[in-house]
């Protein structure tokens, strides 16, 4: 018999499942402004490694981030890009491929413990959440602009 919704529960929200180097993550949908193929790349001087240059989109320029850099030490093959909605920031992140479009509900998110220091991924997670019997992190925009912020300041 089919589960009847409960009219009281809490909405859900959309969640763009995706992966980068081969692992899937997540991210609130309310974040994306657009998904993108990877077109040119402008390098800039006093970068953190994980940011490899800018993208140009609608003449506009977006940071673009490696989060498997950050994250892995691994650099993502150059394919696609999340874009930030430009109210968040104007970066994009990295990605390899987008999985699916999953329905998430509050009470489906489980927090991560963010007991170590700031290269460690808890610091760029802001939940995990099961997804076709999987445990996958929902990355936290935010903590990630932040880092690179403050990276661009110790390299700079």
């Amino acid at each position: 018999m089919p589960e009847i919704p409960d009219p009281e529960a809490p909405a859900g929200e959309k969640y763009l499942i995706f992966t980068i180097l081969g692992e899937t993550y997540a991210l609130p949908s309310r974040f994306i402004g657009e998904i993108a193929l990877l077109d040119a790349v402008y390098p800039l001087p006093l970068m953190p490694p994980y940011v490899p240059g800018i993208i140009n989109r609608y003449s506009s320029p977006y940071a673009l981030i490696d989060v498997g850099l950050l994250l892995r030490k691994t650099a993502t093959p150059r394919a696609k890009v999340i874009v930030l909605k430009e109210e968040i920031d104007r970066a994009a992140f990295l990605i390899d491929d987008v999985v699916d479009i999953a329905d998430v509900r509050p009470s489906d998110l489980l927090p991560v413990e963010r007991e170590s220091g700031p290269g460690d991924i808890a610091s760029a997670v802001t939940a995990s959440l099961q997804w076709n019997g999987t445990d996958i992190f929902v990355l936290d925009a935010g903590q990630i602009l932040e880092r690179a912020v403050h990276d661009f300041g110790s390299h700079a």
